[in-house]
């Protein structure tokens, strides 16, 4: 057996340390038994004397979370409460949930309710009405096409009472930067795949559309209606929701290609009398947006085009990776019959690549992270052939390229939202990919590590706090399943070894930042859900596409991904 100093190489796979983020900040020791699940374990050993007869505890279908218990400050008293749910274990329709209060070091019973349907679809606490104190939102499944049932709850000085109640088939709670108060993003279904979406705040004692921040949320809507449009594009239900989508997202002009498009298709439902009353109010909003520039938002850039209102009605705009690790916003004059590109602008961070401006290639902005660069087309655009209306547009937008690259300007327009279960999410799958390579960097290791050979691979010990299969266990286990977790041990090579673990004596590292993914997608299958996001990689806008499944146990929701690949 033979000893040498351990050294992390965490820049391995990098040809610079300086791409990576401190390994501090991402890395953190296993809390073996932490005050917070040795409460759940107790919570859930008291709430099960609660229980009615015939009923267990389940978990929430969402937002997903680690644990099956909702911990809350619901009367705003400094301590939180324990929100628990329950289920028939014959009867599908007796469902329910009961609140727990700590009152002199004794958990007792303050709150109980019956539920209304027959699981519970949402369970979240959170400001609902603005007075700086947490509400408890709790969504009853009813049925497939019933959908569900979102009650509010808040505490006031008569106790603990009902809100106000919404149906819904899809939900979100969101909140918007810069305020405090949740919003519910409502989504009910009309038709097939067809939703009537609602943007909803409340205020002065009842729920009201939150039309101010139309423009914040309805983007994703339109992403929703494209992407539809895009499997089936002569389904003109689809055009006139888009239409509408788009006009809420404060681009009228978008909306009026959309609106025209579904009227030359087959109207049935949106009536035809239905598409031309959005075109009437799609006609007023351009006439009443003045000669004003249309300013269009790259979400996932963080960056503002202007685009002159004269051409904006042919103008699209793509974006995606880039080469040396940037991130590129293309803006394209289009028509039916062809699309030519414009420019492009490239976004490069400091910390990363960062390319040589040359003679093509012109900075055209500056923050402390980002630099932007700006790319004209120099190739001649063939305009032969072109009707003259649409020759115009072309010509105009050809002279007026100088002026719209003048206007990029890092930041956003309106006020960005964070959606609960989006952010839980991506909180998990950070958590989770750090613990993984927590694991592999070996642990908690100090001085000199002990290595042997066992079947020709070099093993070394693992450090104390995983150096038993109980320990990688329960650390691992706060994440992820333990079917996965098995088979990444046996996956990994990890062995006992004279009482020990040991693992290969290997190093490897990651620039994939998971804190700033972005969730593009999303598959509930029940106990199973998919997620689909965007994750860049270091300080950069560039992404690398991440597939991450999350199972129901009843410990809470926990990822069924291979541990490692993601």
């Amino acid at each position: 057996m033979r000893s040498f100093l351990f050294v992390l190489s965490a820049c391995l796979l990098l040809s610079g340390c300086n791409m990576l983020p401190e390994p501090g900040s991402l890395i953190q020791a296993p809390k073996l038994a932490s005050a917070i699940s040795i409460e759940n374990e107790s919570i859930q050993a008291i709430a099960k004397k609660y229980l009615p007869k015939g009923t267990t505890l389940i978990t929430a279908n969402s937002p997903i979370s680690t644990d099956s218990v909702l911990y809350a400050d619901l009367d705003g008293d400094g301590q939180e409460e324990a929100i628990v749910f329950y289920q028939s274990k014959n009867r599908a329709e007796n469902v329910g949930m009961f609140i727990l209060e700590k009152q002199k070091d004794k958990w007792e019973k303050m709150f109980a309710k019956k539920g209304l349907g027959y699981d519970v679809n949402w369970a979240s606490a959170s400001d609902f009405d603005g007075d700086g104190k947490q509400d408890l939102l709790v969504g009853w499944k009813i049925g497939s096409a019933a959908g569900n049932v979102l009650e509010v709850f808040t505490w006031n000085e008569d106790g603990f009472k009902q809100l106000t109640k919404v149906n819904y088939h899809t939900f979100e709670s969101i909140e918007i930067q810069g305020d405090q108060k949740t919003r519910l993003a409502v989504w009910k279904k009309d038709v097939n795949d067809i939703y009537d979406i609602q943007l909803l705040k409340w205020e002065n004692g009842a729920l009201i559309a939150d039309e101010e921040h139309y423009p914040t949320y309805f983007p994703k809507v339109v992403d929703y209606y494209k992407s539809r449009i895009e499997r089936v594009p002569d389904a003109s239900y689809y055009w006139y929701y888009l239409a509408d989508a788009q006009l809420k997202s404060n681009h009228p002009e978008q909306a009026l290609n959309s609106i025209e498009k579904g009227m030359m298709l087959k109207t049935i439902v949106p009536s035809f009398n239905q598409f031309t009353d959005l075109k009437k109010k799609i006609e007023k909003s351009l006439k009443e947006y003045g000669n004003s520039n249309f300013q269009y938002e790259i979400r996932d850039a963080d960056v503002t085009l202007e685009i002159p209102k004269e051409v904006a009605s042919h103008i699209t705009i793509e974006e995606g990776n880039a080469s040396m690790d940037g991130y590129a916003v293309s803006v394209y004059i289009s028509s039916e019959k062809k699309k030519d590109l414009l420019f492009a602008i490239y976004i490069h961070s400091k910390n990363m690549n960062i390319p040589e401006p040359d003679r093509s290639l012109e900075k055209i902005a500056e923050n402390e992270q980002y630099i932007y660069f700006a790319k004209k087309n120099k190739e001649k655009i063939n305009l032969t052939g072109l009707d003259p209306e649409v020759k115009d547009i072309y010509e105009q937008s050809i002279a007026q390229v100088d002026k719209m690259i003048a206007n990029v300007r890092p930041g956003l327009v309106y006020p960005s939202y964070v959606s609960l279960e989006e952010s839980g999410v991506i909180k998990m799958v950070t958590e989770a990919a750090n613990k993984y390579w927590y694991v592999t960097s070996g642990g908690k290791i100090s001085g000199a590590i002990d290595s042997f050979t066992n079947e020709g691979l070099d093993y070394r010990y693992m450090g104390s706090d995983l150096d038993t299969r109980e320990k990688l266990n329960a650390f691992l286990g706060e994440s992820y399943t333990s079917s996965v977790i098995q088979s990444y041990i046996n996956r990994a090579n990890i062995i006992n070894h004279n009482g020990k673990l040991a693992q290969p004596n290997a190093d490897g590292g990651s620039i994939v930042n998971h804190e700033k993914a972005i969730v593009i997608g999303m598959r509930d299958n029940g106990n199973e859900k998919e997620i689909d996001l965007k994750a860049p990689l270091g300080t950069s806008y560039y992404y690398e596409y991440v597939h991450v499944v999350f199972s129901k146990t009843k410990d809470g929701w926990r990822i069924s991904s291979d541990i490692g690949t993601f």
